[in-house]
């Protein structure tokens, strides 16, 4: 196989394709890549995603496609989860301390005492890619961004360059496909320990998404606080559920219905995985607890 190996959004992409495509993917990829690190990102000053946040309540703004359909999807998510998922916490994750790229072990800040609201709805998206804020509160597409970038940039190696196979995986968060032989073994790592695995997937096209509050994880103060927050409240989940691991066809609903596995009891999420997801599975490991898969939709 062909590979690419690259190091951003502090994330290891490893891209597996097909030897002897007389095609340049592989700086397409990158660029494609390195253009949502940059524009797409909390943590970048003075680039698109800023610009909006910086927008004034009733302002609007001409934003790119892309941008426009990556923010759409992940209200849609923010709607069909009743707001558990939540693209605007920004503000909240940088209350809790969360206001530097990992890797670091102690917030550079205390908490606030006066917590900024939660909004129902605090940007709305009036077509012809024109986005208006009606409430204090920004955006932060954190890990939803990067699945999405992912699945894009997997829709197009397939379409355009090899639809034999290909595999992209972006620290965890995997999208893959085969037309025919090609059988993809996934592991599932400890969630105490990235290097050991303690299951695995065979799969020939499809996505996972993995969750894990163990490895983002921080002090602030005498507080261990985590990067997975309830998008009603905006506080920090308490959940005993250590990591989450969802298998499904999108990457997009793999990576949500990860983040729900911390924020669902097991029927809200058995409901919300039936009515949005046709087959997936999921594998949940919990405090003192063995982990199993759980299945959707699978005959």
């Amino acid at each position: 196989m062909d590979t690419l190996t690259l190091q951003i959004m502090n994330t290891e992409f490893y891209i597996a394709m097909p030897k002897g495509l007389h095609f340049v993917w592989k700086e397409k990829a990158e660029k494609w890549l390195q253009y949502v690190a940059q524009e797409w990102s909390r943590f970048q000053s003075n680039n698109e995603l800023s610009q909006l946040n910086d927008l004034a309540i009733g302002e609007t703004l001409r934003i790119s496609s892309l941008l426009y359909d990556c923010l759409m999807q992940a209200d849609q998510y923010y709607q069909l989860s009743n707001g558990l998922f939540s693209p605007y916490l920004k503000r909240q994750l940088e209350q809790h301390g969360y206001n530097q790229s990992f890797p670091f072990d102690a917030a550079k800040s205390k908490a606030f005492q006066n917590k900024p609201l939660i909004a129902d709805q605090p940007f709305q998206f009036l077509g012809d890619e024109q986005v208006m804020k009606v409430a204090q509160q920004e955006i932060d597409l954190g890990g939803f961004a990067k699945g999405y970038a992912i699945e894009k940039l997997a829709n197009w190696l397939e379409e355009e360059v090899s639809p034999d196979f290909g595999l992209i995986d972006g620290g965890g968060d995997m999208k893959m496909w085969s037309s025919g032989e090609k059988t993809w073994t996934i592991g599932v790592a400890d969630a105490w320990d990235i290097d050991k695995e303690i299951s695995s997937i065979k799969m020939k096209t499809g996505a996972i998404a993995t969750s894990n509050r163990v490895y983002r994880s921080w002090m602030q103060g005498t507080m261990k606080k985590h990067h997975l927050l309830n998008g009603q409240t905006g506080e920090i989940a308490n959940t005993e559920v250590l990591q989450a691991s969802v298998v499904t066809s999108s990457l997009c609903d793999a990576e949500v219905g990860a983040k729900l596995c911390f924020l669902m009891d097991e029927g809200e999420l058995q409901q919300w995985f039936e009515n949005n997801c046709q087959q997936s599975a999921r594998f949940i490991v919990k405090e003192g607890q063995a982990a199993n898969w759980m299945m959707t939709g699978v005959k």
